[in-house]
Parts: C-alpha cells; structure tokens; sequence
C-alpha cells in the first residue's frame, strides 16, 4: 500500500472575519496571515502536489493537522469544499492540528465539517471522534488529536486523558495480530521549542502507553519542515517522520513524504520516499530516504 502524507497545508482564508471574530487569539493570527502566512502558503501549490497524489489510485492519503488558520467556522466550510473536490473520504484520514483549535469553539462549527475523514471504518465504538481507527486490510491507522487551546504565541499541544484509555483499548485490540500500526498527531513526540512550549506537553504520558506495543510509524506535522528521527519502544526503534508544509515552498520545491508499505511472508517491509516538485523545470523527482524491514 502506498500512503501520501501531507500536513500544514493552511488553507487560504476566504470569507474576512467579523470584528467580534478577532476580540480573541485571532486577533495576533490574523495579523500574522494577513501580513505573512497568506503570502507563504498558496493553494496553487497544493493543486500541484494534490493531482500528483491522485495519480495513484490505490493510494491514501494522510493529512496531520493545520488545515486551516484562525478556527473559522467559514474555513472549515472552505475545507471541507477543497478537500471534497479531490479526496471521496475512504481516500484521506485527517487529524487536527493547534491552528485548528486556535480557540475555543463548537466542534460543531470546526472539526465536524470534516467528520467524514475522521470515521471509523470499523466496528469500534466510542462516544468521541479521536482517536479513531482506520483498517486497510492489515494496516492500521489510529489518528490521535493533540490540538487544544493555547495562550498568544504558544502553539502545544496535548493527549486528552480519555484519548490515552481509548488509545490502550485499541492498541490491545491490534496485539492479537499482526497489523502494521501507523499512528497520526500533528505535535511531533520529540521536543519542540523552548521548554517545550510548542510541542506535546504530556508526551510521555503517550510513550509510556505506546512503549508496550508494536508500533511501526509515527507520523506528525506542525514543524512547517521535513523530520526524520527515531523513538524506542520495547527496545525497539521505531521511525517518526514528519512532513514539511505542503502548500509552502522551500528553495524553489514543493514536497511531500510517500510511504510503501508492503507484507511478504508475514513480514513487513517499509520503504520512505521524499517526492519534490522542483519549480524551475516544472518536474517531479523521488528519493529514497529509508528502507526497512521488520522481524
């Protein structure tokens, strides 16, 4: 199976927010897009990396948070339109980043306008939309969320306590096979800004649960640039990538990480690919970044 993983895509806003819109956080995230952010992240650029994507029909896609900017209840509609127009929902899995929980606001007005790539394509059952599980015949995907409200120029993030029981339940559900367990936040589980202040806040609360299991991948956003590294759990290290920006280019390219995953005699095998748009000649190139197989 080949999954696509973009992230912090930032989608433009479109409809100009009332002045009771901005008495909040909104107000410093609104100047920062209006002068900065909207000149970075262009939709364009996300047109290109989306129909290479689409080329491959039998892929999925994989989307780790900061779909939008200010928590608008017009950029979800927005959303939820863009995306609608390239991914049917049994193609994309979603997980929420900080920027789209920049406030507080109804689940109604933000994160439900997506529900239809945060679903359960299973039998779990659970009261809450995060986490959820996604199988692909022997390939699991458990989205988490760690998106909460933080204070002006913070940007963490945080595992709800309820998400942590939830998270144990299915992983125990998936020790009874063999799948190959991918999990989805948009804070990366390494450090991330002075103190931590703009990474996981209760990390470790998360490594403890996930230490005994198998886990295969750990895939994040939030960093705007590509991550590589490694976090051992039962002894074992398992491989964190995190996708760079989508929709803003860096020096002149365009990329995004694909990630092939495949099953031969019981064993699994992961190969990692970064694939770049180069702006000048308007071409594609693919490079290898990691090749593994698991025992």
């Amino acid at each position: 199976m080949i999954i696509s993983h973009i992230s912090d895509i930032h989608l433009p806003i479109m409809v100009q927010p009332s002045f009771s819109d901005l008495l909040n956080k909104r107000l410093f995230g609104f100047i920062n897009h209006s002068s900065n952010r909207k000149k970075i992240h262009d939709i364009e650029n996300l047109r290109i990396i989306f129909d290479d994507i689409l080329k491959n029909s039998d892929g999925h896609t994989i989307l780790t948070g900061d779909i939008v900017n200010l928590s608008l209840r017009s950029e979800f509609e927005s959303a939820s339109d863009f995306l609608g127009s390239y991914f049917p929902k049994e193609k994309l899995s979603i997980i929420p980043g900080n920027h789209d929980s920049y406030v507080k606001c109804n689940y109604e007005d933000s994160m439900y306008m997506l529900r239809r790539y945060t679903e359960n394509n299973h039998d779990h059952r659970q009261a809450s939309p995060f986490p959820y599980l996604k199988l692909f015949n022997n390939i699991a995907i458990i989205g988490i969320s760690t998106a909460v409200v933080s204070p002006p120029l913070m940007s963490w993030g945080r595992v709800s306590e309820t998400q942590l029981d939830t998270i144990t339940e299915i992983l125990h559900s998936l020790s009874k096979d063999n799948y190959f367990i991918i999990l989805l936040l948009h804070h990366p589980l390494h450090e991330f800004g002075f103190l931590n202040f703009k990474g996981l806040l209760n990390k470790n609360s998360l490594i403890k649960i996930l230490s005994g299991f198998n886990i295969n991948l750990i895939l994040h956003g939030h960093l705007h640039t590509e991550s590589q590294k490694k976090i051992s759990l039962k002894e074992v290290n398992v491989p964190c990538f995190g996708a760079p920006s989508t929709s803003r280019a860096n020096g002149g390219k365009l990329s995004f990480l694909k990630y092939d995953i495949d099953k031969v005699n019981d064993k699994w095998s992961l190969k990692v690919y970064r694939r770049s748009y180069i702006m000048q000649t308007k071409k594609f190139k693919t490079q290898i970044l990691m090749s593994r197989a698991y025992d």
